[in-house]
C-alpha cells in the first residue's frame, strides 16, 4: 500500500510512517529506565504503554519504542518536507508549516496495517520549549486556499492529491485535522485523515488511512482516539 505518500501532510506527518515502516521488524522491550520522568514529562515506558492502551491487542499491532523512534527522528531531520511538491507556492507553504525535528521528545508509535482501515498513533512527550513552540506555530495553519490540490513527485512517480482542513473540535490547546485523498492511478484512491494536536507538553498524531472509505467517515474516530491519547498521557503523570 502506498502509505509513503502520506508524508506530505502538514507538520510532522512524515513521522506517521515510522510505525508502518517498522512493521515486521523485531522491536525492543519497553525502555522503562532509559528516560526518567522529569518536569511532568513521561518516560519511555509510559509513552509506549499509552500507545498499547490506545490500539489494544490487535495481533497485527507493531509498537516502536523511544530508542528506535529517536533513531528514526534523527533520520527524518534531514528529509525535505516540500521536496517534489507542486505548485511552488504550495511547497513554500508546506515548508513553513512543517516541523521535521522532534528529537527533543520521549516518544512511541504504534501501527495497525489493514486494507479496510489502517491506523498509526504517535505520542510525544516534548522535552524542549523551542520544539514545543515550533509545533505550536505549525498548528496555526488554518487555510490552504489555492493548495487544496497538489502534485507530489517521488521516485519519478507523480501523484495527484486533494486536501482539506476539517474544522473538528479536539480536546487540546491546538489541533489541526486534515483529510487527504490520493489518486494512485488505475482508478484507485487512497484516503487518509490525520489529527495533529498539542496539549501542554504532549503532542499526538493520529493517522487513519484506507482505500475503501471517504476521509470524512474516518475523522470522528480519529479525533476520539486523539482525545483518548491525551487522557491516557495525563493519567500516566
Amino acid at each position: 500500500m502506498s502509505q509513503r505518500f502520506l508524508w506530505f501532510l502538514p507538520l510532522a506527518a512524515a513521522l506517521a510512517l515510522t510505525g508502518c515502516s517498522s512493521a515486521g521488524e523485531p522491536q525492543p522491550e519497553p525502555e522503562q529506565s532509559q528516560t526518567q520522568q522529569q518536569g511532568g514529562n513521561l518516560d519511555a515506558g509510559q509513552v509506549e504503554t499509552v500507545v498499547r492502551n490506545l490500539l489494544g491487542d490487535d495481533p497485527s499491532l507493531t509498537v516502536v519504542g523511544n530508542e528506535t523512534m529517536q533513531q528514526q527522528l534523527q533520520m527524518a531531520k534531514g528529509v525535505g518536507s516540500a521536496s517534489g511538491i507542486t505548485p511552488e507556492e504550495c511547497a513554500k507553504q508546506m515548508e513553513q508549516y512543517t516541523v521535521t525535528d522532534l528529537t527533543a521528545s520521549v516518544s512511541a508509535s504504534g501501527s495497525i496495517p489493514d486494507e479496510s482501515l489502517g491506523k498509526v498513533v504517535e505520542v510525544y512527550s516534548i522535552t524542549d520549549e523551542a520544539t514545543r513552540k515550533k509545533i505550536s506555530d505549525a498548528l496555526t495553519l488554518d487555510d490552504i486556499s489555492g493548495c487544496e490540490k497538489v502534485s507530489v513527485e517521488q521516485s519519478g512517480e507523480k501523484v495527484s492529491t486533494k486536501r482539506q482542513i476539517l474544522p473538528l473540535k479536539v480536546e487540546a490547546d491546538q489541533a489541526l485535522t486534515m483529510s487527504t485523498q490520493i489518486d494512485v492511478g488505475a482508478g484507485q484512491k487512497l484516503s487518509s485523515v490525520a489529527v495533529q494536536a498539542l496539549k501542554g507538553n504532549n503532542f499526538v498524531i493520529v493517522t487513519f488511512h484506507t482505500g475503501l472509505a471517504e476521509p470524512a467517515t474516518m475523522a470522528a474516530e480519529a479525533v476520539e482516539l486523539t482525545n483518548k491519547a491525551f487522557a491516557e498521557m495525563e493519567g500516566a503523570n
